[in-house]
């Protein structure tokens, strides 16, 4: 529900009359009390630890502008502010107010023109299939998918000073991007990152430009029960070889460029009061310039699977996650996958609280670093990461 702000009113007060755009307010707040536990895992010495924490998922305030230019076009405007509330270190967050998707643009009946900071359309294929109120959340397809696991789980920048950089779910600063109109059911959206982050070649070290190009298209009819999509996305100089050798135990990486890239398909379909997803990943990573006889390629495919079914109270929903070993170009990297496993029953207080409760499990090979979002503890090679999160979520 969007409200107008009172301050505009007061500011009109103020200064000399002039038309004002109208300015909205909306956004959610969505807080839980969650345990988290990871196990020892496969290697000898490191230790199993538990805990428990909040975890604001999706937790934002929005502001919005439009203004109406003539012709059928308008600029756009959209500020939003991630509420402190997050563990340090989740999505980028610091545990302050910081930035999220925000963007300035022009949209009319050609589509929309931004720039700014968003989500990457990659990311957006698998989230919004996701039946746990999100995939960033616990429990969500993000601790799997867009990730070959090296203990991450949500990176958002691209600048080399945070070192390597692995995750395909990103929220990408320095971006601009084209969301295309609704063509009978068929739509699409392209991004792009400004190489504001390029070095200086140096006698020791040569000029990288890191950049992200991002590329996706979806097929649903209205009131159809069925979509299909079809993302693609590539990292240029983000070196995420490094992170995996290194968390695999493997020798590989420490080239002079980089290019990795994603590519997922998706399908889904409704029967009645029951909503059924799948999806397949593959992600590989190349480096050129990497000694002879190492590792200078990565591979992996995964495949997800979830359902959703609509209840008078609320919506039950569920996935189960399968991550395959990695390749390199040298060899099969054996037990470097990982299955993972969410359920959630989301109760609806009213048409804008809800309650939630959700558990998650994310079970790594001996050799798997897959992170499950909640867990308290690092991924250790073939440890187990379990999340249990009640919660509610207000909208306004």
């Amino acid at each position: 529900m969007k409200k107008s702000l009172i301050a505009v009113a007061v500011a009109s007060a103020f200064v000399a009359p002039a038309a004002m755009a109208e300015v909205t307010l909306s956004g959610a707040i969505n807080l839980g009390m969650e345990y988290g536990k990871s196990s020892a895992g496969s290697v000898a010495g490191n230790t199993g630890v538990s805990g428990t924490h909040f975890g604001a998922t999706y937790s934002h305030v929005d502001l919005e502008s439009v203004d109406d230019i003539g012709g059928g076009n308008k600029v756009i405007f959209h500020y939003q502010m991630n509420v402190a509330g997050d563990s340090p270190g989740a999505m980028g967050n610091t545990g302050a107010i910081t930035n999220r998707n925000s963007f300035l643009g022009i949209a009319g009946n050609w589509g929309a023109f931004k720039m700014g900071n968003n989500e990457n359309v990659y990311e957006r294929m698998m989230y919004t299939a996701d039946p746990l109120d999100g995939a960033a959340g616990p429990g969500g397809n993000l601790s799997m998918l867009g990730t070959p696991g090296a203990g991450r789980v949500f990176e958002n920048t691209q600048n080399p000073s945070a070192g390597p950089q692995v995750d395909f779910y990103r929220r990408a600063e320095q971006t601009i991007w084209y969301e295309s109109p609704n063509w009978s059911g068929f739509s699409f959206e392209v991004d792009y990152t400004l190489s504001a982050y390029k070095t200086a070649a140096a006698p020791a070290a040569p000029s990288i430009n890191p950049t992200i190009f991002s590329i996706g298209g979806k097929f649903q009819p209205e009131a159809a029960p069925f979509y299909v999509d079809l993302a693609f996305e590539k990292h240029k100089d983000m070196f995420g070889l490094d992170l995996i050798t290194t968390a695999a135990g493997v020798a590989g990486g420490g080239g002079t460029s980089s290019d990795d890239t994603g590519i997922q398909i998706g399908a889904g379909y409704t029967i009645g009061d029951l909503g059924l997803h799948v999806r397949y990943e593959q992600l590989k990573y190349k480096e050129d310039g990497v000694a002879a006889g190492i590792a200078e390629e990565w591979k992996r495919n995964a495949y997800w699977f979830a359902a959703k079914y609509n209840l008078p109270s609320g919506y039950i929903g569920g996935e189960i996650g399968i991550a395959q070993d990695g390749k390199t170009n040298v060899q099969k990297e054996n037990d470097t996958g990982a299955k993972m496993f969410s359920i959630g029953y989301f109760h609806n207080l009213s048409k804008q609280s809800q309650l939630q409760f959700i558990y998650g499990r994310m079970d790594n090979d001996d050799r798997g670093t897959y992170a499950m979002t909640g867990q308290t503890g690092p991924a250790n090679p073939g440890s187990t990461g379990q999340v249990v999160h009640v919660g509610l979520k207000h909208t306004f």
